[in-house]
């Protein structure tokens, strides 16, 4: 049988309004950003017609891909992140369209599969009509493992372009010249959540405009005590809510501070116009030197890699108030949970203002909240802070010019050191079989429910 002929053009994305591919690379260009970790793309085609978008960002641990419908839209989407010694699926995606006049992601109908380690699969549907439906479902085997692929390997197949066996890849000819000059850029990897003008919040006078175009003037930092930590291991947690014995109490950060007694702060911002200061942020204060860079908080078990766009791990508060706490402040747990109310509980602190627990609004009220580690030049420990996240994004800080913004890094991970079973070579229609048969008896249940 003569091998279906799928042509590779190398580019910096996928240009939908010219339904062809954006900027076209050469392929050593693209095997050069392959090596130094850079993003490109490689468009797959059959007879001149789009089968399939590959987008790699090495230096992110990142690779998804993208499938055609036959009107030519993206309508289905693996996402795809390197975890050394396999890549693991993390979200799996599908745009339903009803007819051809449909916009790309426009469909009435989204389903995505979120994966985790270990973990069942959150299905969830997105109706326009009908409204949001989520549940979980157990993976009958490991299909979302799959081999770290050389360059010019990618996770498709006959079955995803839609073709039959074999598959001969041809590279398509190189374009005489690459396009020069600034552009902007048709996608990026998935990256988690940012630290957010961080530097700034602690320093009284310094002015903040967000996005939206709100001002925010930063107040004078308010003393909430000092927290002494006998271990040296710390945990932010809702302190109402966290179990005295458990994987939220038990499991404190990964990065420990020799036991002492540190200063608690929290950061008051004032916007134009108002009378009040919100709270933005609670900081553990380890030193007086400047931050050069800033880590995301983690606890045992956590992976940044598996992070999707803006997402973190956090603590979650649902009393409103936050709390800083030594690994062993149980009694002092045990207290604020006895109390009535956070006034009650805070004359438990002693006179001197020192204890293994100090509560502190948290922002806006409940939800989850991210801790970050600012470390000097040196890499030593100069503080926590719990980020209220109230800012939100397109922030601009019009201070002094000595607030230089910290770079970020990755965090200090405590990973399990396991064997991985189940990685195989890429079949999409095994997982695919799967991802419709759930979906199909996901969307069956939610009719019946919704009595339609």
């Amino acid at each position: 049988m003569e091998p279906t002929r799928v042509e590779v053009e190398y580019c910096e994305g996928w240009d939908a309004a010219a339904h062809t591919a954006f900027r076209p690379l050469k392929e050593q260009t693209a095997r050069e950003r392959h090596s130094a970790g850079r993003p490109y793309a490689a468009l797959l085609s059959i007879d001149a017609e789009p089968r399939a978008l590959v987008q790699v960002d090495t230096g992110a641990g990142y690779v998804g891909v993208f499938s055609f419908d036959l009107a030519g839209r993206r309508s289905l989407k693996f996402s795809y992140r390197d975890l050394g010694d396999h890549l693991m699926l993390r979200e799996l995606k599908a745009w339903r369209h009803v007819d051809d006049d449909e916009p790309e992601f426009g469909a009435d109908l989204r389903i995505t599969f979120r994966f985790w380690p270990d973990e069942p699969v959150r299905a969830t549907l997105d109706d326009t009509r009908r409204g949001q439906f989520t549940s979980y479902v157990k993976l009958p085997e490991p299909l979302h493992r799959i081999p770290v692929p050389e360059f010019g390997q990618w996770p498709v197949d006959a079955w995803l372009l839609g073709a039959f066996e074999p598959l001969e890849f041809v590279t398509a000819p190189d374009p005489e010249t690459e396009a020069g000059g600034p552009f902007w850029t048709p996608w990026s990897a998935p990256e988690g959540a940012r630290p957010t003008a961080l530097e700034a919040l602690f320093v009284p006078g310094v002015r903040i405009r967000n996005g939206q175009g709100d001002v925010f003037e930063v107040r004078e930092p308010r003393a909430v005590g000092r927290l002494r930590l006998e271990t040296g291991r710390i945990v932010a947690a809702d302190p109402v809510t966290v179990e005295l014995q458990g994987e939220q109490a038990a499991a404190p950060y990964t990065v420990t501070l020799t036991p002492g007694e540190y200063a608690v702060e929290t950061a008051r911002l004032r916007s134009t116009g108002r009378e009040t200061d919100v709270i933005a942020a609670a900081r553990v204060r380890v030193s007086d030197e400047a931050v050069a860079t800033w880590e995301l908080a983690l606890r045992p078990r956590q992976d940044e890699r598996l992070l999707g766009a803006s997402e973190f791990f956090g603590f979650v508060v649902d009393s409103g108030t936050a709390a800083f706490m030594d690994a062993s402040a149980v009694s002092a747990l045990a207290a604020y949970q006895d109390a009535e109310d956070a006034e009650a509980a805070e004359a438990t602190i002693p006179g001197d203002g020192v204890a293994e627990l100090l509560t502190f609004p948290s922002g806006k009220g409940d939800g989850s909240y991210p801790v970050w580690i600012g470390r000097d030049a040196a890499g030593q420990v100069v503080c926590l802070v719990a980020d209220m996240r109230l800012l939100g994004r397109g922030v601009e800080v019009e201070g002094p010019s000595a607030i230089t913004p910290a770079r970020q890094v990755p965090g200090v991970a405590q990973l399990e050191e396991r064997e991985v079973e189940g990685v195989e070579a890429f079949t999409s229609q095994r997982i695919l079989e799967f991802f419709n048969d759930t979906a199909d008896a996901q969307a069956e249940f939610w009719a019946r429910r919704m009595g339609r």
